[in-house]
């Protein structure tokens, strides 16, 4: 009987003493990342840097990636829905790690079509546009810039009203950022 008793506490040993020398993976730290990119690449406030942006290489595979998903999406679904198309989306808020100052989106924002194309800019001023498909059942919108230089994004919808939250999913990394949004009528005057 001793010696299983003393082959047992001899194996807990080397158990324990084993465990103390695995390598463990150092843990995943969340870094306090800005969002580079939102909706039809509108225009970033100066203090936005676009140093973290995926190289060209990966930009190119997942446009093509997210354009074949967006011509799948419009030939199986060719719907357009009110939620996202109805007026003019203007930024309020953008949180990135960190909430955006009151006002520095003023006059920035994006407007989808029902030919699912959209454009966007800067009050008056427009700076760009692409095409784009909202899912309906999983309340998504997918964007693809017509500026090849600019990657794809994908947003969860949540839409209230005069009020829309875009909240950045993991597709192509954009799930560190939201968005809040309000509805401008067609013809608002931006001056």
């Amino acid at each position: 009987m001793k010696v299983i008793t003393y082959f047992f506490l001899a194996s807990c040993f080397l158990l324990f003493s084993c465990n103390d020398k695995v390598e463990r993976p150092a843990p995943i730290l969340k870094k306090n990342v800005e969002s580079k990119t939102y909706p039809g690449e509108v225009p970033k406030p100066a203090n936005r840097s676009n140093k973290d942006l995926p190289p060209p290489e990966v930009v190119a595979t997942q446009r093509a990636q997210a354009l074949a998903i967006l011509n799948h999406r419009l030939k199986n679904d060719s719907d357009s829905y009110e939620i996202v198309e109805s007026g003019v989306w203007e930024y309020q808020f953008v949180h990135s790690g960190s909430m955006s100052k009151p006002g520095e989106y003023d006059g920035v924002w994006i407007d989808f079509k029902d030919d699912h194309t959209y454009t966007y800019g800067t009050k008056s001023t427009q700076q760009g546009s692409g095409k784009y498909n909202y899912h309906f059942e999983r309340g998504e919108v997918l964007l693809v810039d017509n500026d090849s230089t600019k990657k794809p994004q994908e947003w969860t919808v949540k839409a209230q009203g005069d009020v829309m939250i875009m909240v950045g999913t993991s597709t192509y990394n954009d799930n560190h950022t939201q968005q809040k949004l309000i509805n401008r009528p067609e013809g608002y005057s931006w001056d």
